[in-house]
């Protein structure tokens, strides 16, 4: 597996929540401009991944 490190300000007030989240979505579209077919996501925040899944909205 490859790993490619990156940085983002956001330039909103947000809270770790908003980052964690943000910061999901910054890296999935940084996957899917380089060409990444497949992907795999883990995570450790409970909301930010039931939240991707679908089951929270």
């Amino acid at each position: 597996f490859e790993i490619f490190p990156s940085a983002f300000k956001l330039h909103f007030d947000n809270t770790n929540n908003m980052t964690e989240y943000e910061a999901l979505l910054l890296g999935l579209e940084m996957a899917r401009q380089k060409g990444i077919q497949n992907l795999k996501v883990q995570g450790d925040d409970e909301l930010i991944v039931n939240q991707v899944r679908g089951i929270y909205q």
